[in-house]
């Protein structure tokens, strides 16, 4: 028998926060061995009478990176005292949230894990809006830097925030004129070992954890909401597993978005803290506003190969579906010799790339387990590619459009850029997003 399989369950020992240096640790528990995670937000400017809640629910939700190491069948919130309301929010960041994780390693208890809290507390009195300088979160790609330019542009002064930054997200920050904010975070520097001696591994809802340092970060420097740049397609699943929808996005999926903000109301009296400013956009119509800003063509990636060097000096793979479909999304809006000048290659000459295109197309196989859009989308800008003099007689364009059995109609591409999407942005902030204009 595998160790990890006499671990009965996730526990939760307590944590701590030194106001005066703004230093976070997170104690977990499965069995014996208790790991921490330590957050540095560095110190806090002031108070606020919210900040101790939200980090109760940034404790949870940092908690998926240590529950997958064991994955026990059940996790004992103990000594975490949560509001009721906030508890949805629980259960679908380990049930949804750990959906690929499941999927992958074949633990389809997972899907309905048993959570166990003790006791419940009692909410807020007062529900609180959070008014100030939005924080916006920066990722180094395309998305987060419409957000930031549709910020900018409106006069809202955000203040630009990472954890963990890198080469890549400190080179987009320095585009921008704004003010910038980050924080670190580490986890138990035994997570590695554990890794190499038949502990679990997979993928985890990250983006609610970075959600949630951003909230208290912006509560510890009396900043406004924190605004997040995830868009519709976030919300499409890859595929459908034992009934249950498994989504690789599902943290920066609308429902998850839903949750978290009904979990800062219930839980820390917080009204519209935290909200995907292009949540009603496509994934194509972001990338046509990404092109109206060539200030960033030298900076920006949404390579994930990229992300794991310790410099900026590659960019983009050029070979990974994030790659791939990045390019074919831009390239619509792009000349060739611009998109080929971002990304270092033209991949639509490499017919390598094919059968990467065949699955973004639907073609074979499920959508794959990374953050691209829509297969719709992906038909698209197709279709949209088949009409451009610059790629439409590329080898990859062509072999597609050969194969695809019908190209989208006039009604299919206007659906995709209209824009109108469900969303949970208040109204001002939706204006500053519209005064960015069409993306055509």
């Amino acid at each position: 028998m595998n160790a990890w399989e006499q671990v009965e369950a996730l526990r939760f020992p307590g944590r701590e926060f030194d106001p005066s240096t703004g230093v976070a640790r997170f104690h977990y528990a499965l069995g014996d061995l208790v790991l921490t995670e330590t957050v540095d937000f560095g110190p806090p400017a002031a108070g606020h009478p919210a900040l101790d809640r939200v980090l109760d629910l940034l404790y949870v939700a940092a908690s998926t990176s240590y529950y997958k190491i064991a994955a026990p069948k059940r996790v004992e919130l103990g000594g975490v005292t949560l509001a009721e309301g906030a508890l949805p929010w629980v259960r679908a960041l380990f049930h949804d949230g750990l959906g690929e994780f499941a999927y992958r390693n074949k633990l389809e208890y997972v899907l309905d894990l048993p959570i166990e809290a003790e006791r419940t507390a009692a909410p807020p009195e007062r529900p609180h809006t959070p008014d100030g300088p939005p924080l916006a979160a920066v990722g180094g790609g395309k998305d987060s830097i419409v957000t930031m330019e549709a910020l900018q542009r409106a006069g809202l002064d955000p203040v630009l925030f990472a954890v963990n930054p890198n080469a890549i997200i400190r080179g987009v920050m320095a585009v921008s004129p704004q003010p910038v904010r980050t924080v670190r975070r580490r986890l138990d520097p035994r997570m590695r070992e554990l890794n190499e001696t038949g502990a679990f591994n997979g993928h985890i809802p990250v983006t609610a954890i970075n959600s949630l340092v951003a909230v208290a970060t912006s509560l510890m420097h009396g900043l406004g909401p924190v605004v997040m740049s995830n868009e519709s397609s976030a919300s499409v699943p890859n595929l459908s597993w034992l009934g249950r929808d498994i989504n690789h996005q599902w943290s920066k999926g609308l429902p998850a978005e839903a949750h978290l903000r009904a979990a800062l109301l219930a839980h820390a009296g917080l009204r519209d803290a935290y909200f995907s400013l292009l949540r009603g956009l496509s994934e194509l119509h972001i990338a046509g506003l990404f092109t109206k800003f060539t200030a960033y063509d030298e900076v920006v990636t949404s390579c994930n190969a990229a992300f794991k060097q310790r410099d900026a000096s590659e960019r983009w793979c050029g070979h990974c579906p994030k790659c791939r479909f990045v390019f074919l999304a831009l390239a619509p809006f792009t000349g060739r010799e611009r998109l080929v000048h971002i990304f270092g290659t033209d991949v639509f000459t490499d017919l390598t790339q094919l059968e990467g295109y065949r699955e973004l197309m639907g073609l074979t196989a499920h959508k794959p387990f990374e953050c691209v859009g829509e297969i719709e989308e992906s038909l698209v800008a197709l279709r949209l590619l088949t009409e451009h003099p610059d790629w439409r007689d590329t080898p990859i364009v062509k072999a597609l459009a050969a194969e695809v059995p019908a190209l989208p109609t006039d009604a299919e591409v206007d659906a995709a850029f209209r824009g109108d999407g469900p969303n949970l942005v208040p109204p001002r902030y939706l204006d500053a997003l519209s005064a960015l204009g069409g993306p055509r």
